[in-house]
């Protein structure tokens, strides 16, 4: 499908069941993580394989994100599909979690394709590097979370 794709991983101190809490709240993702405007359900089905939720990005851009996979407590896995203010077309991702001794590896996987065909093609590598530090940061900020869960119980 994808013309891109990133990794990013990140070992976190969290249990797999606090990250996994974190994830599965899927439909409040905003409320975790500082980096996107706002995020809401579309649809009465908050979790599991067809959940769906619209993410308003910041600055600009919103889309919409369906659950095409979900194994719970492991790996959710969905496909975006993109507004006109976002760089890409169509993208999919798949999101990890295994037990790391008394943490948790958190392995997220990202496939798009840009807008602007050969246009597109060479501007990838600044959306790249732009995607990765917001992935990274939306891990950061689950482990936050995670870990701020974990305390409450």
């Amino acid at each position: 499908m994808a013309d891109r794709h990133l990794t990013v991983r990140r070992r976190v101190a969290a249990s797999p069941d606090s990250v996994w809490n974190v994830f599965a709240d899927f439909p409040n993702l905003a409320d975790h993580w500082g980096g996107l405007k706002a995020s809401r359900p579309i649809g009465d089905q908050t979790q599991g394989v067809g959940a769906r939720r619209q993410v308003d990005l910041a600055p600009v851009g919103t889309l919409v994100e369906t659950v095409t996979g979900w194994e719970e407590g492991r790996r959710i896995a969905t496909m975006n599909q993109p507004s006109a203010l976002v760089p890409f077309k169509q993208a999919e991702s798949r999101l990890t979690l295994e037990p790391d001794g008394d943490g948790t590896a958190i392995t997220f996987d990202y496939r798009y394709v840009p807008r602007g065909g050969p246009v597109g093609r060479l501007t990838g590598p600044v959306i790249d590097t732009m995607l990765r530090r917001t992935f990274e940061s939306m891990l950061a900020s689950v482990e936050d979370a995670s870990l701020e869960g974990a305390d409450r119980t």
